[in-house]
């Protein structure tokens, strides 16, 4: 975890080394909250979604959640991820869950993996659909469409071969990952919008949605810097590039920190469990 920590201080010190700080923050200053509150409702939306995508493979190994304690569990791991590093919030939402219901910590933490597994899979997909829409031009790029079956096929053979008994939600996980990245595109979307850009917005929307793919690496900060150096490849203002990424973590951080109210009143999530 110590290194976690470090890993973050050193991402975001590449960052304030790489950009001009206060241009950035200049940007940031006369960014429009009316469509930083709209984002902050797309973000949110799709993090509910998600509660209800890892719900579908939790009721494959018969743990039948309540969708609200599911999408309340959701927010306090996302305020425990971010708030509180060293406790880790899909760790603590398996011990939970296994202390109250008599489900394995084993069946838990595949469901937590496919679940991420899962959100792969959409964001390549919905990647790959939003670059269709860019001007950017790479070799072979006329084939990119064919990402999208090998992407499918992928993910499919993943859960019939290694994980048979999560099989049945592939469906509906599937579906529920590319309405959750088409969220969160349109989160990046409005951000760009919010900072009046006004050229170029589905490649900042494009570049941001490669940059996600460093979501796998849990250290804050590794988004952001890959979307400021994946900008700079591509010819985009990394300042602007870094006030997108740092409005997104607004949104992600103000969603998270309503998780903070299940820490003040625990009883809210235990009254579900009770079906009182």
């Amino acid at each position: 975890m110590l290194l976690r920590l470090l890993f973050s201080a050193a991402a975001i010190f590449i960052i304030t080394r790489k950009v001009d700080i206060n241009l950035a923050a200049d940007y940031l200053s006369k960014a429009n909250f009316f469509f930083i509150f709209l984002a902050l409702i797309s973000y949110s939306g799709s993090k509910i979604l998600a509660a209800y995508r890892i719900n579908s493979l939790y009721q494959t190994q018969g743990l039948n959640l309540p969708n609200n304690l599911n999408i309340k569990l959701t927010f306090l791991a996302m305020f425990y991820n971010l708030f509180i590093p060293l406790v880790g919030g899909e760790g603590y939402k398996t011990f939970w869950i296994n202390k109250r219901y008599n489900t394995s910590v084993k069946s838990l933490i595949w469901a937590a993996l496919l679940d991420r597994g899962s959100g792969l899979a959409g964001l390549g997909i919905v990647t790959v659909l939003v670059f269709q829409f860019s001007e950017f031009i790479f070799p072979y790029s006329g084939f990119s469409l064919l990402l999208i079956p090998l992407v499918l096929i992928a993910h499919w053979l993943v859960n019939k071969f290694l994980f048979p008994s999560f099989l049945s939600a592939w469906i509906s996980t599937t579906v529920y990952s590319l309405l959750i990245q088409v969220l969160q595109a349109l989160t990046s979307f409005l951000v760009v919008l919010a900072l009046g850009i006004d050229v170029l917005q589905i490649e900042y929307v494009f570049v941001f949605m490669l940059a996600s793919f460093a979501f796998v690496i849990p250290i804050i900060g590794a988004r952001e810097m890959a979307f400021v150096f994946g900008s700079q490849q591509l010819g985009l203002d990394m300042e602007l590039s870094l006030a997108i990424g740092l409005l997104f973590y607004l949104a992600l951080a103000i969603s998270s920190l309503s998780g903070y109210w299940f820490v003040l009143f625990p009883d809210s999530l235990n009254k579900e469990v009770k079906g009182e």
